[in-house]
């Protein structure tokens, strides 16, 4: 598809941010099934839909549903802000913005998949007025809000939808940038959501919104406030949520719960009497019909379960076998096996290191 013009400013500035590249990294979770090409328009579209409904706290738009006039004017106000939507008004550098229904009319066809624009009597976005037939925006009240991005780690297409699943954070700045060239401080991991996205090649952004859900706000995002635990006994350390509390302080056997007990993770240090990596994978598949990822790179595996996470590092040249558990609400398994994916790549066998 030939990019449209107006994009041109917003991918100037979208790589310019992208070079930035500060000393500690934010981590973000890693592409587990990708059918399509991830393109800057459609990384747009998601970051304002999905940006809007956390701003508008708005859970879910189902397949069925017409987006509400709030979400609606919303949507169009951050494409606005962002200039990720064309406009050519002076008044724009004011923070201003005033459009005709036709205009409104076009934009809502460059966004949803369903239904037409009516302009209301009474505009919903705050500072938004209608005058005759066209609706006036100040743009204003964004700027004090936080940047909500989405970093996408799943994509499947049918041929007319695309299913995304993501991890949504925000952020202070102008425009959302990948999670991963923003320092670790400057970011917030919010929540999770799965969207789908009509295939929609004639219009600027390529797709056009058909429906989305979002999780519960995670419960500790702000990675830089998690805890660094050292096991001298053992001779590893690990990097926890913040949220764990030390439960058993046994060093072959550590155990951390989350101050309600719903979440458990214990961290078992062992000799290694199994014998090598293929020798505790083979010992661990006769028992578990969880899913398994190896990494033989970093001599470890993990496996993820409803409800249930679990990592054996087998490094060479150590006297152990580390064993990390972890269990939680299912219906929290978006949000900790995210954490998951931290804490395995933090997790270090003094003289050997996984990640």
């Amino acid at each position: 598809m030939k990019k449209r013009p107006f994009f041109a400013l917003f991918t100037a500035l979208f790589l310019f941010l992208s070079l930035l590249s500060p000393a500690q990294a934010a981590p973000a979770r890693d592409m587990q099934r990708n059918e399509i090409t991830l393109t800057l328009e459609m990384q747009t579209l998601v970051n304002l839909a999905l940006g809007a409904a956390v701003l508008e706290d708005i859970p879910a738009l189902s397949e069925e549903e017409m987006p509400s006039q709030g979400y609606v004017e919303s949507v169009m106000a951050l494409g606005l802000y962002s200039m990720a939507l064309p406009y050519a008004g002076e008044d724009f550098w004011q923070n201003k913005a005033t459009l005709s229904q036709s205009q409104l009319s076009d934009y809502y066809g460059m966004l949803f998949a369903r239904g037409e624009y009516i302009l209301p009597e009474a505009p919903l976005f705050p500072g938004a007025s209608r005058k005759n037939d066209s609706l006036s925006f100040d743009l204003s009240p964004l700027k004090d809000n936080p940047v909500i991005g989405a970093h996408i780690y799943s994509t499947a297409f049918d041929g007319e939808q695309v299913t995304l699943l993501c991890d949504l954070f925000t952020c202070y700045g102008d425009f959302a940038q990948d999670p991963q060239l923003l320092p670790e401080d400057a970011l917030t991991w919010l929540c999770n959501a799965r969207m789908t996205l009509h295939y929609a090649p004639e219009t600027p952004f390529g797709y056009t919104v058909s429906s989305f859900s979002l999780s519960d706000t995670y419960l500790d995002g702000m990675i830089h406030e998690w805890q660094v635990i050292e096991n001298t006994e053992f001779e590893y350390s690990v990097t926890l949520p913040a949220i764990f509390g030390l439960a058993e302080d046994a060093p072959a056997c550590m155990v951390w719960q989350t101050a309600d007990g719903e979440a458990t993770l214990t961290i078992q240090a062992q000799e290694n009497m199994a014998g090598d990596y293929d020798a505790v994978l083979q010992n661990f598949l006769q028992d578990s019909v969880m899913q398994l990822t190896e990494n033989r790179d970093f001599s470890l595996f993990t496996a993820v379960g409803n409800g249930q996470y679990e990592l054996h590092l087998i490094p060479e040249g150590i006297n152990w076998h580390y064993t990390l558990t972890l269990s939680f609400p299912p219906e929290r398994q978006a949000e900790f096996t995210l954490y998951a994916e931290f804490i395995c790549n933090s997790l270090t066998a003094w003289g050997a290191a996984n990640g």
